[in-house]
Order: C-alpha cells, then structure tokens, then sequence
C-alpha cells in the first residue's frame, strides 16, 4: 500500500466526517498510525524516538529524535556533540536535535497496514472513550431520561443521549415490564473509567432513585422548604421517606403527595405502582415508630435498652404493622434505628 499525502489527507476527512472528530485530534491520530507502520516495517528504529509531520502539502516526513550527550550511552537516542554540530553548529550538549529519517518509498506492507489501522481505530476509540466520560461526569447524582431500545431475558438496553447503556437485572424494578421503544427514567449512581471503557451505574432500585424523582417534581424540595431527612426502599414493593419542614405552617407530607395526589400518583407511575408512605419527622422516637407503622393502629411502645422497640397492638393490628413480606416493619426498622417487635 502506497503512502502519500492524497492518501492521507482522504483517511483523514473520512475520519473526521464519520466520527465527527476534530481535525486536529484526528491528525495526532494519523501521526501516531504512521508512526506505528515505520516501526514495523523498520526494525532498526524500533527503539527510537520517531517523530512524524504532515506537512502543508501532505508531504509525509519522518525523523529521528536524539539528544546531545559528550558520550553516548544508548546509540537509538542520543548523538554526540561533534557529530550534532555537522548538522547545526550552534547546537549545545543536552539539546535535541531531529534527523530526517524519512524513506523514499513510502509503501506500506500489508503487516505494518494492518499495525496503523490499528493505531488509528484504537486512538478513535480513545477520544469516543474521553468524549463519553465528558457527556456524563457532571451527571453523576441526577436522573436521566432514557429509551429503551432491545429487551433480552435479563437485560434491558437504553438508549440514553444517544448511548447505548446496559440496565443490569438487579438494577430493574422487580416484575416490571420493559418495552421497546417506551421512554423511562434512571438514576446514574457513578460513572467511572476501568481500562477499556467507560461505565455508567445506573439504576431504578436505589432510594436515591425515589428521591432524585421527587426532586424534579417538586419545586419546593429543590427549594429547600422540605426535606426528605431519611428514605427506606424495598424495590417493588414498599418504599418509606421521612420529610419535614423548614416552615412551621407548611405540611411536608401534604406539599409531597400534591393536590389531590397529582404528584405521588406521577411518582408511583414512575416506580410502576410501587407504595410509597411520607412520614413526617420528630425528634420523639415512639411518636417516630408509631407513624412509620402505620396504617398500623398502636396501643403502645416500649423502649428497651438503646436500640429495641417492643410495640403492642390488638392482634387484627399486627399484619398491618408487619406489612406485606413483612416490608412495613423492615422499613420501619432502617428508618428509626430501632430493632422493632410487635407483640
């Protein structure tokens, strides 16, 4: 394969044009690519340091990089002074002087074309790489829109600005449906760079998913006249969320719920009908237990110890206050720090 500076300059529009790249990165591309296929097809500069310029015209030029030293100690990067001065007489120890390396030649063979190709797919993936992570870093905390686009037997695969991101099994609302096509919200925990990619943690299990949703549905949290203080989720099935006021006269569990349940029914929509229970905040711990346990009627609570609750209710109160899958008292104990038994 003939190199030249038509050829290089053709390469070098199509990458710009098909990944919308900067022309200016895609050079450095082209340089590292070229740079790849002269050390594969010359040997002896395998362990130079190789320097490539495109010039003005395409031209392709290749040189060898040296250092000025009084005594060489590695002949594939460095040159004595004497011989430095037959190339520019001023030129001072410790300089780098560039020699022009460049063959007359410039043909590829088919191992070196396949080593740029390489070089060059591997540098695009780069830049895609670092473009992905600058699209998303700052979004880390936030719910993001999201479509999905292909439904497999335990995966889902969104579409999110454009990215193709994977929502794990254990990162989907249990038993509910996905279809194709259909627009959803998910909350992105973490984005973070492993070796050869790129990872966005999502997920529509965590409370932090329950909350960021709140936060765009009601202005007033985001205002910071309420406040969700503690949030308990069992994902599916139950999610509890103690709120409080920053003004005495307004009701946070009323400003959460909405006008006539305009906001929570948004909310359950989203969380597919899971429940959902605002409990409002106080500082007095059997009070705090007697709300998280309702619709639970209690008769009375008993604090043992520093971390134990034993709460009396009539018998036809007990699957009330235990809940479904026992959700109720679970979610109550994470919430009020109290290890809770109901007798």
């Amino acid at each position: 394969m003939k190199l030249d500076g038509k050829s290089v300059q053709a390469a070098m529009m199509h990458l710009v044009e098909e990944y919308r790249l900067d022309p200016y990165q895609v050079m450095d591309i082209m340089r590292t690519g070229i740079k790849s296929w002269f050390k594969k097809d010359y040997p002896e500069y395998r362990k130079a340091d190789v320097l490539v310029n495109v010039e003005d015209d395409w031209a392709i030029s290749v040189y060898k990089a040296l250092t000025v030293v009084d005594e060489i100690e590695d002949e594939d990067t460095q040159v004595l002074l004497a011989d430095a001065k037959k190339e520019r007489k001023d030129i001072e120890v410790w300089e780098q002087i560039l020699i022009n390396i460049t063959p007359k030649n410039m043909e590829l063979s088919r191992i070196a074309a396949q080593a740029a190709a390489q070089t060059i797919k591997q540098g695009i993936k780069n830049i895609e790489r670092e473009r992905f992570y600058d699209k998303f870093q700052d979004k880390e905390g936030q719910l993001l829109k999201a479509k999905v686009i292909k439904v497999h037997t335990d995966s889902v695969i969104l579409d999110i600005e454009g990215t193709t991101v994977v929502l794990a099994p254990e990162s989907q609302i249990p038993n509910r449906p996905y279809e194709v096509w259909e627009e959803v919200f998910v909350f992105l925990k973490k984005i973070s760079k492993e070796a050869w990619s790129i990872v966005l943690d999502i997920t529509q299990t965590s409370p932090e998913y329950v909350s960021a949703i709140l936060e765009k549905l009601v202005p007033e949290y985001e205002e910071g006249v309420v406040s969700i203080d503690k949030i308990a989720r069992i994902a599916g099935k139950k999610t509890k969320i103690i709120v409080s006021s920053s003004d005495e006269s307004v009701d946070p569990v009323g400003v959460f719920v909405g006008h006539k349940w305009d906001r929570i029914n948004t909310v359950l929509s989203l969380l597919d009908w899971e429940k959902v229970d605002f409990v409002e905040n106080t500082d007095d711990p059997k009070e705090l237990i007697t709300r998280l346990l309702k619709p639970a009627q209690v008769e009375s609570i008993e604090i043992k110890d520093w971390n134990k609750a034993v709460v009396r209710v009539e018998e036809s109160q007990k699957p009330l206050a235990i809940g479904k899958w026992a959700s109720n008292i679970k979610l109550a104990t994470q919430l009020s720090w109290y290890s809770i038994e109901v007798i």
